[in-house]
C-alpha cells in the first residue's frame, strides 16, 4: 500500500507529482513503502489577496501644485495653474502620467484657458540603458488655430547618466499627431526627440528639464517643440510641502493666421508631494 502525504506551498496553482519515493524514514512505514506525493493550493492571506489585485496601484509617487496670482484695481488681474503628477520605476518598468491647467483674465476679458495631459510607459531592458516606450499626449487650448490636439506613439529612450545627483533619459520615437477643430485636421507622422532631464543641487533643491521637439514628416521645415524648466526648492520636509518656479516654452513654426509662432508662460506653485 502507498501512503499519500499532502504538501501545501504557497503559490497559487496545483500539481501533483505520482509515485514520488520520499527517502527512507527510519521508524515509519515509509521505510519499505514508497509515498504519493500531492502538491495542494494554500487558500492565500487577505494581504496577498489584496496585493495581487492592487499590483497597478503600488509604487507611485505623485504631486499635486497650485499657483495663484491676482491684482485688483485700476487693472483687474487673475492667474491660476493647477498640476498634478505621478510616476513609478522599477527594474522592468517606468511610468509617468502628468496633468496641467491654466486659466487667466485681464480687466475680465479670458486671456488663457489651456489644459495638457500627458502619459507613457517604458519597458526597460535588464542590465542595459537602452528601452522601449509607449506615449500619448493630449491639449486642449482655446487660443490656438485649433481646439484639441492628440499625439501618440512608441520610441526608444537611453539612459544617458544615472547617478544620485543626475538623471538624464533621452529620447526618440514616432507619432501621429491630430488636430481638431483646427484648418488642417488631418493626421500628421512627426518625430519625437527629447530628453528628459533631473539634477540635484542640493539636499533641498534640484532642476528639472523636459524637452520635445517634433519635426513633421509629411511637410519638410515645419516643426513645433515644447519645452519646460523647472527649480523645485524643498519648504517643509516633514509637510512634502515645496516651491516650484519655472518657465514653459510652446513653439509651433505654423502657428495660423494671426497667431505666434512663441507661447512663453513663466510661473511659481506651491506643491505638496506624496
Amino acid at each position: 500500500m502507498k501512503t499519500n502525504i499532502t504538501v501545501y506551498r504557497a503559490l497559487f496553482g496545483a500539481g501533483c507529482l505520482a509515485c514520488a519515493t520520499l527517502p527512507a524514514l527510519a521508524g515509519s512505514d515509509l521505510a519499505t513503502e514508497g509515498a504519493r506525493v500531492n502538491f495542494q493550493p494554500e487558500e492565500p492571506t487577505i494581504e496577498e489577496a489584496v496585493n495581487a489585485d492592487n499590483w497597478f496601484l503600488s509604487g507611485w509617487e505623485g504631486s499635486f501644485e497650485l499657483g495663484l496670482t491676482g491684482a485688483s484695481g485700476n487693472n483687474e488681474r487673475f492667474n491660476f495653474r493647477a498640476g498634478a503628477a505621478a510616476s513609478r520605476e522599477d527594474d522592468k518598468s517606468a511610468d509617468k502620467v502628468s496633468l496641467m491647467y491654466s486659466y487667466a483674465t485681464d480687466d475680465s476679458t479670458q486671456t488663457e484657458n489651456r489644459l495638457a495631459a500627458e502619459a507613457r510607459h517604458d519597458w526597460k531592458f535588464a542590465d542595459s540603458p537602452w528601452r522601449i516606450y509607449i506615449g500619448g499626449r493630449y491639449e486642449y487650448d482655446e487660443f490656438q488655430d485649433w481646439d484639441h490636439r492628440l499625439s501618440f506613439g512608441p520610441g526608444i529612450g537611453y539612459q544617458a547618466i544615472k547617478n544620485d545627483r543626475t538623471d538624464l533619459l533621452l529620447r526618440a520615437g514616432l507619432i501621429a499627431t491630430k488636430e481638431f477643430g483646427g484648418v488642417d485636421n488631418a493626421w500628421t507622422p512627426e518625430a519625437d526627440l527629447g530628453f528628459d532631464l533631473e539634477h540635484k543641487l542640493t539636499d533641498r533643491q534640484k532642476l528639472t528639464v523636459i524637452f520635445d521637439l517634433y519635426p513633421s514628416l509629411k511637410n519638410t521645415g515645419e516643426f513645433r517643440f515644447i519645452g519646460d524648466a523647472g527649480w523645485t526648492i524643498e519648504l517643509d520636509p516633514d509637510a512634502n510641502l515645496y516651491l516650484k518656479i519655472g518657465v514653459e516654452d510652446r513653439y509651433d513654426s505654423t502657428p495660423g493666421p494671426d497667431k505666434k509662432k512663441n507661447d512663453i508662460a513663466y510661473y511659481a506653485t506651491i506643491g505638496w508631494s506624496f
